[in-house]
């Protein structure tokens, strides 16, 4: 019986690691500058709050963004620093990123779904119910960027182990996996499942 329990762990340990693609030692992390290489930069966008993040382990090399709509950039920039937050496991940075995520949604029409989940990012000290909100976000987010990006590239990612198995996904500005669902547990857990990009 003892043995069996020990067989059935070490296979459900392979399958996770193998449907992450996790090849990195549970430990290691690698810390990365949070990217905000963004056509509308923040000294144009007047919020500095953004650059007092540090010891991130998001995007490596992100690509610059450009949108039809500065409106839709700066709420994606936003977005972007909450997605850091929570790769990060940073649950106050999470509820900065998320009240001017707020403040940018009043400026974008037809945004109902983001901006409810950004105040629940907003309002909640809880890493896990950020996250949860985070999903609502994105899904949000997808279709407010779909047809808005004029150059560069916005990457779809999907992690199939979150919430349970159930799958989310998320969008990132790199094609380098830093999943905000797990953060450093299963850092590279994922997947680019679309790339959005300018017509």
């Amino acid at each position: 019986m003892k043995r069996t329990k020990m067989t059935i762990m070490a296979l459900a340990g392979a399958f996770i690691m193998a449907s992450c693609g996790e090849t990195k030692k549970e430990n290691e992390v690698e810390e990365v500058a949070m990217p905000m290489q963004n056509e509308m930069h923040m000294e144009e966008t007047g919020d500095h709050d953004m650059d007092n993040m540090s010891g991130n382990l998001d995007d490596g090399q992100s690509v610059a963004v450009e949108f039809n709509n500065e409106q839709v950039g700066t709420v994606y920039q936003h977005y972007m620093h909450v997605k850091t937050a929570l790769v990060n496991t940073n649950a106050e940075e999470a509820m900065s990123g998320g009240k001017m995520l707020v403040e940018a949604l009043a400026n974008v029409e037809n945004n109902a779904q983001a901006l409810e989940a950004a105040q629940t990012i907003a309002n909640s000290a809880e890493i896990n119910a950020q996250r949860t909100a985070f999903e609502d976000l994105s899904m949000a987010m997808e279709g407010m960027l779909k047809g808005a990006v004029k150059s560069g590239e916005v990457y779809k990612q999907y992690c199939p182990m979150a919430f349970d198995g159930k799958g989310a996904f998320w969008l990132s500005s790199s094609e380098e996996i830093r999943n905000p669902y797990y953060g450093d547990k299963m850092l590279k857990c994922g997947r680019v499942e679309e790339t959005i990009s300018g017509s």
